[in-house]
Protein backbone atom coordinates (compact mmCIF):
# COMPACT_ATOMS: atom_id res chain seq x y z
CA UNK A 1 0.00 0.00 0.00
CA UNK A 2 1.60 3.30 -1.42
CA UNK A 3 1.01 6.61 0.65
CA UNK A 4 -0.86 7.16 -1.79
CA UNK A 5 -3.51 4.35 -1.32
CA UNK A 6 -3.29 5.43 2.47
CA UNK A 7 -4.66 9.24 1.75
CA UNK A 8 -7.44 8.03 -0.54
CA UNK A 9 -8.79 5.37 2.36
CA UNK A 10 -8.32 8.29 4.85
CA UNK A 11 -10.37 10.44 2.81
CA UNK A 12 -12.87 7.82 1.45
CA UNK A 13 -13.53 6.95 5.06
CA UNK A 14 -15.85 10.20 5.28
CA UNK A 15 -17.27 9.45 2.23
CA UNK A 16 -17.89 5.56 1.46
CA UNK A 17 -17.00 4.16 4.72
CA UNK A 18 -18.92 0.97 3.96
CA UNK A 19 -16.46 0.95 0.76
CA UNK A 20 -13.43 1.38 3.13
CA UNK A 21 -14.20 -1.18 5.38
CA UNK A 22 -14.60 -3.95 2.56
CA UNK A 23 -11.19 -2.62 0.88
CA UNK A 24 -9.44 -3.03 4.65
CA UNK A 25 -11.26 -6.32 4.78
CA UNK A 26 -10.31 -7.90 1.68
CA UNK A 27 -6.62 -7.16 2.55
CA UNK A 28 -7.04 -10.33 4.98
CA UNK A 29 -4.32 -8.84 7.36
CA UNK A 30 -2.48 -12.06 9.56
CA UNK A 31 -2.45 -11.83 13.10
CA UNK A 32 0.90 -9.78 13.69
CA UNK A 33 -0.11 -6.75 11.14
CA UNK A 34 -3.81 -6.49 12.84
CA UNK A 35 -1.99 -6.48 16.22
CA UNK A 36 1.02 -4.05 14.76
CA UNK A 37 -2.13 -1.79 13.97
CA UNK A 38 -3.52 -1.48 17.39
CA UNK A 39 -0.13 -1.43 18.75
CA UNK A 40 0.40 1.70 16.72
CA UNK A 41 -2.91 3.08 17.20
CA UNK A 42 -2.42 2.66 21.09
CA UNK A 43 0.62 5.13 20.87
CA UNK A 44 0.00 7.66 18.88
CA UNK A 45 -3.37 8.73 21.29
CA UNK A 46 -1.34 8.25 24.01
CA UNK A 47 1.60 10.03 22.63
CA UNK A 48 -1.42 13.06 21.21
CA UNK A 49 -2.92 12.66 24.56
CA UNK A 50 0.13 13.95 26.06
CA UNK A 51 1.42 15.89 23.46
CA UNK A 52 -1.46 18.10 23.97
CA UNK A 53 -1.32 18.23 27.71
CA UNK A 54 2.26 19.52 27.81
CA UNK A 55 1.31 21.97 24.81
CA UNK A 56 -1.65 23.34 27.66
CA UNK A 57 0.96 23.28 30.30
CA UNK A 58 2.53 25.88 28.08
CA UNK A 59 -0.06 28.01 26.88
CA UNK A 60 -1.57 28.04 30.28
CA UNK A 61 1.68 28.80 32.21
CA UNK A 62 0.41 25.91 34.72
CA UNK A 63 3.09 24.28 36.59
CA UNK A 64 3.20 21.09 37.72
CA UNK A 65 4.63 17.63 37.49
CA UNK A 66 5.08 15.83 33.85
CA UNK A 67 2.59 12.82 33.39
CA UNK A 68 4.39 9.78 35.06
CA UNK A 69 5.19 6.99 32.88
CA UNK A 70 2.73 5.08 34.75
CA UNK A 71 0.00 6.74 34.11
CA UNK A 72 0.91 7.21 30.13
CA UNK A 73 1.43 3.42 30.28
CA UNK A 74 -2.22 3.15 32.18
CA UNK A 75 -3.69 5.17 29.55
CA UNK A 76 -1.72 3.08 26.70
CA UNK A 77 -3.14 0.08 27.83
CA UNK A 78 -6.30 0.99 28.46
CA UNK A 79 -6.87 1.99 24.60
CA UNK A 80 -6.21 -0.93 23.99
CA UNK A 81 -8.61 -2.69 25.68
CA UNK A 82 -10.96 0.05 24.71
CA UNK A 83 -10.25 -1.30 20.93
CA UNK A 84 -10.55 -4.81 21.62
CA UNK A 85 -13.51 -4.59 23.44
CA UNK A 86 -15.23 -2.87 20.51
CA UNK A 87 -13.99 -5.20 18.34
CA UNK A 88 -15.66 -7.96 20.15
CA UNK A 89 -18.55 -6.59 20.68
CA UNK A 90 -19.20 -5.23 17.31
CA UNK A 91 -18.32 -9.15 16.42
CA UNK A 92 -20.40 -10.80 18.97
CA UNK A 93 -23.73 -8.61 18.86
CA UNK A 94 -23.56 -8.76 15.40
CA UNK A 95 -23.34 -12.32 14.78
CA UNK A 96 -26.26 -12.52 17.24
CA UNK A 97 -28.32 -10.20 15.41
CA UNK A 98 -27.13 -12.69 12.01
CA UNK A 99 -23.65 -11.33 10.69
CA UNK A 100 -21.17 -12.97 9.57
CA UNK A 101 -18.12 -10.59 10.49
CA UNK A 102 -15.12 -11.85 12.53
CA UNK A 103 -13.59 -11.13 15.73
CA UNK A 104 -10.00 -10.32 12.95
CA UNK A 105 -12.00 -8.51 10.88
CA UNK A 106 -13.66 -6.51 13.28
CA UNK A 107 -9.95 -5.20 15.38
CA UNK A 108 -9.03 -3.77 11.45
CA UNK A 109 -11.75 -1.95 11.13
CA UNK A 110 -12.04 -0.46 14.85
CA UNK A 111 -8.08 -0.14 14.91
CA UNK A 112 -8.81 2.25 11.25
CA UNK A 113 -11.72 3.93 13.32
CA UNK A 114 -9.36 4.95 16.03
CA UNK A 115 -6.31 5.85 13.58
CA UNK A 116 -9.11 7.84 11.57
CA UNK A 117 -9.83 9.53 14.99
CA UNK A 118 -6.77 10.01 16.23
CA UNK A 119 -6.44 12.86 12.48
CA UNK A 120 -9.46 14.30 13.47
CA UNK A 121 -8.24 14.93 17.15
CA UNK A 122 -4.90 16.36 15.61
CA UNK A 123 -7.35 18.91 13.89
CA UNK A 124 -9.04 19.55 16.94
CA UNK A 125 -5.85 20.23 18.56
CA UNK A 126 -4.54 22.85 16.01
CA UNK A 127 -8.20 24.56 16.02
CA UNK A 128 -8.04 24.78 19.89
CA UNK A 129 -4.64 26.56 19.04
CA UNK A 130 -5.91 29.06 16.66
CA UNK A 131 -9.33 29.43 17.40
CA UNK A 132 -10.09 27.83 20.97
CA UNK A 133 -13.87 28.30 20.63
CA UNK A 134 -14.23 25.73 18.55
CA UNK A 135 -12.81 23.31 21.09
CA UNK A 136 -16.13 21.75 21.83
CA UNK A 137 -17.61 22.06 18.57
CA UNK A 138 -14.44 19.92 17.69
CA UNK A 139 -15.28 17.43 20.78
CA UNK A 140 -18.78 17.00 19.45
CA UNK A 141 -17.88 16.38 15.75
CA UNK A 142 -15.17 13.62 17.00
CA UNK A 143 -17.83 11.90 19.04
CA UNK A 144 -20.29 12.01 16.10
CA UNK A 145 -17.86 10.73 13.41
CA UNK A 146 -16.97 7.86 15.79
CA UNK A 147 -20.51 6.64 16.18
CA UNK A 148 -20.61 7.26 12.30
CA UNK A 149 -18.13 5.05 11.37
CA UNK A 150 -18.75 2.24 14.00
CA UNK A 151 -22.19 2.19 12.77
CA UNK A 152 -21.21 2.28 8.85
CA UNK A 153 -18.11 -0.35 9.63
CA UNK A 154 -20.65 -2.72 11.83
CA UNK A 155 -22.93 -2.68 8.96
CA UNK A 156 -20.22 -3.41 6.07
CA UNK A 157 -18.16 -5.96 8.73
CA UNK A 158 -21.42 -8.16 9.25
CA UNK A 159 -23.53 -6.92 5.45
CA UNK A 160 -26.23 -5.41 7.12
CA UNK A 161 -28.42 -3.19 5.01
CA UNK A 162 -30.75 -0.95 7.90
CA UNK A 163 -27.91 1.47 9.13
CA UNK A 164 -30.71 2.94 11.27
CA UNK A 165 -31.48 -0.69 13.49
CA UNK A 166 -27.29 -0.90 13.02
CA UNK A 167 -27.12 2.86 14.57
CA UNK A 168 -29.36 2.27 17.42
CA UNK A 169 -27.36 -1.13 18.84
CA UNK A 170 -24.21 1.02 18.16
CA UNK A 171 -26.24 3.78 20.56
CA UNK A 172 -27.36 0.97 22.41
CA UNK A 173 -23.95 -0.61 23.26
CA UNK A 174 -22.05 2.72 24.23
CA UNK A 175 -24.63 4.22 26.74
CA UNK A 176 -25.28 0.65 28.44
CA UNK A 177 -21.25 -0.28 28.20
CA UNK A 178 -20.91 3.27 29.85
CA UNK A 179 -23.39 2.76 32.58
CA UNK A 180 -21.87 -0.69 33.85
CA UNK A 181 -18.42 1.14 33.26
CA UNK A 182 -19.35 3.79 35.82
CA UNK A 183 -21.14 1.71 38.59
CA UNK A 184 -18.01 -0.77 38.42
CA UNK A 185 -15.36 1.97 38.74
CA UNK A 186 -17.78 3.84 41.49
CA UNK A 187 -17.83 0.48 43.47
CA UNK A 188 -13.95 0.18 43.20
CA UNK A 189 -13.55 3.62 44.29
CA UNK A 190 -11.86 4.33 41.28
CA UNK A 191 -14.16 7.44 40.64
CA UNK A 192 -16.12 9.07 43.91
CA UNK A 193 -20.44 8.47 43.86
CA UNK A 194 -21.69 11.68 43.77
CA UNK A 195 -24.83 12.15 45.69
Amino acid sequence: MTFSDLRLLILRSFTQPRDVARVLIALRLPAQARWTALCLVMVLSSVLSLLVELVMRGVTGEAGEATPVSTILVMTAVQGALILYGAAAMTVLGRQAGGQGTFAEAMVLVSWAEFILILGQCVQFVLMLVVPQLTMIGAAALIALLFYLLTQFTAALHGFTSLIKVAMAVIAVFFGTAMIAGMIFVSLGLVPAQI
